[in-house]
């Protein structure tokens, strides 16, 4: 977990502006990215609390009353919707004991298997017979485990251990936060990262060739200091924390060539200097939700920033984003980062994971997604994903990506709805929209098909079926 989250904010913003994205038939057009990050607008105003709405307000509109622009191509490419769900882990600690984690894995199963996540992330413990026996049945139900190693362990021990757990690792994982935990005790700390990635890397590439994931630091610096380790890694590593700001937040703090402190992008940036252009996992991020504790938001906001930086990452092209955590541990600022109490009691951000996921699960033999012909003129803050089902009907995620907490005075920031307008190259014949509450339940609505909508965007996702 990140050690430095105590910087202010004074993050700025840009003007209003609309942002097209044209339609008609065919493909995309080569150089666009469909679900790049919008530039950020300007910030809501303070209010006692945040105004989310539990359903979006949407309306027919007879014509488009503004012109697309006619220079971002004809069509925007969808991507897998059950690709999005794949993306998608959480991390757990069945080791602790004296916590649900080591003493009720049943719940702990249910718990997982009810979220609907297909991968974790936990420590190896060597010799713990019971544990592999655990990640083994999580794996027939479909759920395997990114393992992370420890300094002290041995080659054998990581292949003990796949071993052990009959084989159900889809990735190992290099030192976690090596900088800050042991720099104490290690002066070399670097050095060890980087022999312990080496023959971690050559340990699994021979024994069956999952996923290596180099190791978590924790600053620019560090990221710099370890130096390179694409030969070791597969895809690189970044721990990902807002300090209770929404995820795409501008950042605060100093700026540099990575971009500025905090933003999304400044922490992918500097993960990426020991690993270069290979792919990427953010194997922490979330948010604490205990009043009193450092950089808090409210469950409801949790709920929604959650949903939003899974995302948000998702069109910043993370390969895969793990939640920090599925259980609440410990005490301290990162003691409810949880997606449930420590007794298992589920909070809004599960509900609204859960639900999220539900809504784009879609196994079964992949498909080469295609394009979906429509304009969408927003405001700036209005951010989209778009994704495509196996049976070839769409689903557009549409968020309205604003603050909606202020972590420096510690009070709510009203958020108001910004009204987007989607037209269609052809009329779709069915439309359904699903709204989250501020418990995390979803719901539903049919909508007369039209040609031309305008549909009000608030802080929670909006997933729009599209059948045409």
């Amino acid at each position: 977990m990140y050690s430095n989250l105590c910087r202010v904010i004074t993050a700025s913003f840009c003007s209003l502006l609309l942002l097209t994205l044209a339609a008609c038939g065919g493909g995309s057009r080569p150089g666009l990215v469909p679900n790049a990050d919008l530039v950020a607008g300007p910030s809501a105003s303070a209010a006692p609390t945040p105004s989310t709405g539990p359903s979006p307000v949407v309306s027919p509109v007879a014509s488009p009353s503004s012109t697309p622009s006619p220079n971002l191509g004809p069509s925007e490419a969808a991507r897998a919707a059950d690709a999005f769900v794949d993306s998608v882990g959480v991390n757990v600690h069945l080791g602790y004991y004296g916590t649900l984690y080591g003493d009720n894995f049943s719940a702990i199963a249910s718990l997982l298997t009810g979220l609907g996540i297909r991968h974790v992330r936990d420590g190896i413990s060597p010799g713990q017979t019971s544990l592999c026996s655990n990640f083994s049945r999580l794996a027939s139900f479909g759920i395997h485990g990114d393992f992370i190693v420890g300094s002290w362990m041995s080659p054998s021990d990581v292949t003990a251990w796949d071993s052990c757990t009959a084989r159900t690792a889809d990735a190992y994982e290099g030192l976690n936060e090596w900088d800050t935990s042991h720099p104490a005790t290690d002066g070399n700390w670097s050095q060890t990262d980087a022999s312990v990635q080496e023959w971690l890397s050559s340990t699994v590439r021979s024994t069956r060739g999952v996923t290596v994931v180099a190791p978590s630091l924790t600053s620019e610096s560090a990221y710099a200091t370890v130096g390179a380790l694409g030969a070791s890694s597969d895809v690189g590593n970044a721990h990902v924390y807002f300090a209770g700001r929404n995820p795409g937040t501008a950042g605060w703090g100093g700026g540099d060539s990575f971009g500025v402190y905090g933003a999304l992008d400044y922490d992918l940036a500097i993960a990426r200097q020991p690993t270069g252009t290979k792919p990427m996992y953010v194997t922490e991020s979330g948010y604490g939700d205990a009043p009193g504790t450092s950089y808090a938001v409210p469950a409801g906001t949790k709920a929604r920033y959650l949903m939003r930086t899974l995302l948000e990452n998702w069109n910043a092209g993370v390969t895969r984003t793990y939640v920090y955590e599925l259980v609440d541990n410990g005490g301290g600022d990162f003691g409810s980062y949880g997606l449930t109490d420590a007794n298992g009691t589920v909070k809004p951000a599960y509900s609204a994971v859960k639900n999220l996921l539900a809504h784009l699960s879609d196994p079964g033999t992949p498909i080469a997604p295609g394009s979906l012909a429509y304009t969408l003129t927003v405001p700036a803050k209005v951010h989209h994903a778009l994704f495509q089902k196996r049976d070839r009907s769409f689903v557009l995620a549409l968020w309205l990506e604003a603050p909606e907490w202020d972590p420096n005075g510690n009070h709510s920031v009203a958020v108001a709805p910004q009204a987007a307008l989607l037209t269609f190259g052809r009329s779709p014949s069915s439309l359904h929209t699903t709204a989250f509450d501020d418990n995390g339940n979803a719901s539903t609505t049919a909508v007369a098909p039209a040609g031309a909508l305008t549909i009000q965007v608030g802080a929670s996702p909006i997933l729009l079926d599209i059948t045409s």
